[in-house]
């Protein structure tokens, strides 16, 4: 009686050892992570490969985190280097504005500049200081950070 009981607790051993092997080799199959970069020169990763030239990582390597965390801080730095290049631009064309006589819009029917009335004018001023504001200012969401 005692044997079969000692057999068939060694059974059960086996069949939740057994199992947590394949859970484990399961996780590992699934903490497969592909990376690669599309022609626009975006970075992906994704559990399939999405191009020829995926390379394969895994979640729990140290290499992974790494390398991800290098993409985010190269997107971001992309971001703030394309937000503080349109942030100078626009400063650029208010100090054309206050610089110019007179502004003007190209009217492509008639091939030829046409000048701005008064009113345009402002709202010409207004709209770059509107960009101003916009580009040189960090979002909302940055500041938190």
């Amino acid at each position: 009686m005692n044997s079969k009981i000692i057999r068939s607790g060694r059974f059960i051993i086996l069949l939740i050892l057994s199992g947590l092997l394949f859970n484990t080799a399961l996780a590992e199959k699934t903490t497969e992570i592909y990376k690669w970069v599309d022609k626009d020169g975006r970075i992906h990763y994704a559990a399939r490969p999405g191009d020829k030239n995926a390379q394969k990582m895994h979640l729990g390597s140290n290499i992974f985190h790494k390398q991800a965390n290098k993409d985010l801080q190269h997107k971001e730095q992309q971001k703030n280097d394309k937000r503080a290049k349109l942030c100078q631009d626009s400063k650029d064309t208010l100090a054309k504005y206050k610089r110019a006589p007179f502004l003007y819009r190209f009217d492509n029917e008639k091939q030829q500049k046409i000048r701005l009335t008064e009113d345009e004018a402002k709202e010409a001023f207004v709209q770059a200081e509107k960009d101003i504001s916009y580009w040189c200012n960090p979002p909302a969401e940055t500041q938190e950070k």
